[in-house]
Formats: structure tokens, sequence, C-alpha cells
């Protein structure tokens, strides 16, 4: 499933062309059961795959 859930980010950031904030939300929809934290952690790491590393402020 974690496969599941990164490649649904990668997805949304790469494609859909959303924000960090609005994939962070829309995996809400789709893992109902994920908490934000993990949905931020997934996020974060489809982010460094299709943009490279980022830091936050």
């Amino acid at each position: 499933m974690e496969s599941d859930i990164l490649r649904k980010a990668i997805f949304l950031l790469r494609d859909c062309h959303e924000s960090e904030q609005q994939v962070v939300e829309g995996l809400k929809s789709y893992y109902p059961g994920l908490s934000l934290g993990d949905r931020e952690r997934y996020v974060g790491e489809a982010w460094d795959m299709v943009h490279g590393i980022h830091t936050t402020v």
C-alpha cells in the first residue's frame, strides 16, 4: 500500500500540478485512514522524487 500512496502523491504533484498542500489534503480523500503526519511524509518523499530534495523553512 505504501507504494500506492507514493505513486498517487507523485501523480498529483507531477501530472495534476497540485501544490504540496493540495496533495496532502487530496490524499485524505484516497486514503482516509492516513494521519496528517503520514500524508505529509508521503508528499515530502514524492516532492523529492519529482523535483529534487527541498528544504523547509
